[in-house]
């Protein structure tokens, strides 16, 4: 008799991707951007879902249940559905979650028509015209059952039951997901999920801060980032309240003054169309007026500020509901690492875990670890390590490849001999072992390069990032000399939350500490990623310092590197000085003389 069970997860929003579980956790995890090299794929992931299985070794044969994270689209074909909503209780789907399936001849154009403007021209790439593809690759066997999740009991499910927590206010934040767009949850010993506020759509502090970010000529549901770098070039007491009342939190649901209005991006932007069907909130335009009249570092300053205060009050309220004060939370919200800052220092929960890969992309994995919950097939509290969780490639592969590239020198190279050449200033494209899961590099798709020199900011731009120079980086630190770098906790394994830079770290490491004085540290242990450690140890023998710059391996708009042949495209452009790929050191050929 099997005992063990296994859900594939399947997340088909913006950010797709595709998730393997069992009561162990999470056993692998890969977004489609990095293998079809579309930034953000709005889509079914059909390399994803072949590339999980593939890594694990296993078939759809294998598999027990398939989990969408969403409640709607389901498909009629299947004999074995279940829809599970926010009350987190399976039941039979309704007509309003059911979906059509498309006309034979003319698949693409059906989904079109019925989905609206928002998919023109994206209609292949939705899952209703993927029918066929699912049913070749063994979606509607009899032996699986298919569970539908609520998207944000998806986003609940990822932080609560990977965050190692017997019980916990369990929270989500986003711009929007089945009708919703933040919850509080109590989640509890068994594993259960208790709702106790949700907020709709139309009320998102998630879809304010994408206006803003839209206003500021960035893109949405992508750039975020980038307005809360931005932020901290204004003047920190020259606040006006511009953005006072916008939104607001109340016993736990966030209420916007004005009603989101939403619209197709691609045509209130065709200068600046992307490569996916997306909304955008019209009230940017009205944003954008302000301005006119002051600086974008300014007004991204008074949104950050607006969005603090309400992920504030947000999570006091949520706390003083669920009784509780640990946290467990997820949602591209979440991503926000000075709000995540400030909740700590100000409401001093006892503990705070948020799920790095906390925007959609790490929905397949709720879906799937929520279904298994419903199954009885999970087991003690599980804590999330360091999400490795992606493809790698095997060694022989690698060395064929780069023994075929005439135009590349190849040499046998360790930690010391890249501690080495990080310390002569080259930046450094790292490639090892199993690719990260979420939006976060963290060391093994990383561009590493020495952060004692402010100055290598300005060069890693210029080589590889293309990008605005206010955008920061980030330090990996090596656990035993953290608390060198900043006064406090110093679990931060996943990049999720910002600290205080101490005067040693200003002193030491300049190049890793942001305009405002914050980083946003990954703190690495000996068992954590014992190559990088034995780096940052090489590194440290040399220099005194035990702290790398990490920044993600990825040309500014383009995804994370998914493959060697991209790092080896990266590497050609001249966007990195040289790769650390396995054991070998590579360089162009033109470089060497």
């Amino acid at each position: 008799m099997k005992q063990r069970r296994i859900a594939l997860g399947i997340n088909c929003a913006h950010d797709a991707s595709a998730t393997l579980c069992d009561g162990t956790g999470v056993l692998a995890s890969i977004a489609e951007e990095r293998l079809n090299r579309i930034k953000h794929f709005c889509g079914f992931p059909s390399l994803a879902v072949r590339a999980v299985l593939a890594q694990c070794g296993l078939t759809i044969d294998d598999v027990d249940i398939i989990a969408f994270s969403s409640q709607y689209g389901v498909i009629a074909r299947h004999h074995d559905n279940l829809v599970v909503g926010l009350d987190a209780r399976p039941r039979p789907p309704s007509p309003e979650h059911m979906a059509f399936e498309p006309e034979a001849a003319d698949p693409a154009g059906s989904v079109e028509r019925w989905l609206g403007e928002i998919w023109t021209g994206f209609g292949d790439r939705h899952p209703l015209a993927r029918v066929d593809e699912m049913s070749e690759l063994g979606f509607f066997r009899g032996h699986l059952r298919h569970y539908h999740v609520h998207h944000h009991l998806s986003h609940a499910a990822s932080a609560f039951l990977l965050s190692g927590l017997s019980d916990a206010c369990v929270l989500t934040v986003d711009g929007k997901g089945d009708k919703t767009s933040a919850t509080i949850f109590r989640g509890n010993a068994d594993g259960t999920l208790r709702l106790l506020r949700a907020t709709g759509s139309r009320d998102s502090l998630g879809c304010f801060y994408q206006a803003v970010t839209e206003a500021l000529g960035f893109v949405p549901i992508d750039s975020e980032y980038k307005t809360m770098g931005l932020a901290a070039l204004a003047d920190p007491d020259g606040g006006r309240g511009l953005f006072d009342g916008v939104v607001r939190c109340t016993d736990g649901v966030f209420s916007a003054a004005d009603k989101w209005q939403f619209r197709c991006y691609n045509r209130a932007n065709p200068d600046r169309r992307l490569p996916n069907p997306m909304n955008s909130v019209a009230q940017s335009v009205a944003y954008a007026r302000h301005l006119e009249d002051m600086t974008q570092a300014q007004f991204a300053h008074e949104a950050q500020l607006h969005f603090e205060e309400n992920m504030l009050a947000f999570v006091r309220d949520a706390m003083m509901i669920s009784g509780c004060r640990s946290l467990a939370a997820a949602g591209g919200g979440f991503l926000n690492v000075k709000a995540n800052r400030r909740i700590l220092d100000e409401l001093r929960p006892d503990h705070f875990f948020v799920f790095p890969d906390a925007a959609d992309s790490g929905n397949a994995a709720g879906a799937a670890l929520m279904a298994l919950h419903l199954e009885g097939a999970l087991g003690a509290p599980l804590r999330l390590p360091i999400p490795y969780f992606g493809n790698d490639f095997n060694p022989d592969r690698v060395e064929a490849l780069l023994m075929s590239c005439p135009d590349l020198e190849v040499t046998s190279a360790g930690p010391v001999d890249i501690a080495r050449a990080l310390t002569r200033g080259e930046v450094v494209g790292t490639f090892q072992g199993r690719m990260e899961a979420g939006p976060r590099a963290l060391g093994n798709r990383s561009v590493l390069a020495d952060p004692r020199h402010a100055s290598v900011k300005d060069r890693i731009n210029g080589l590889l990032k293309g990008r605005e120079p206010f955008v920061p980086f980030a330090p990996i630190v090596m656990e035993d000399e953290a608390s060198r770098y900043w006064s406090g906790p110093i679990d931060y394994r996943h990049m999720t939350f910002a600290v205080e830079a101490s005067d040693y770290a200003r002193e030491k490491v300049p190049a890793v500490v942001h305009v405002d004085g914050s980083m946003r540290p990954q703190v690495m242990g000996a068992g954590d990623n014992p190559l990088l450690h034995s780096l940052l140890a090489a590194f440290r023998e040399l220099t005194g310092v035990g702290v790398v710059l990490n920044t993600s391996f990825n040309r500014h708009g383009l995804p994370i590197v998914g493959s060697p042949e991209d790092a080896l495209h990266h590497l050609r452009q001249g966007w990195v000085d040289s790769l650390w790929m396995g054991p070998w050191r590579v360089l162009r050929r033109e470089q060497v003389g």
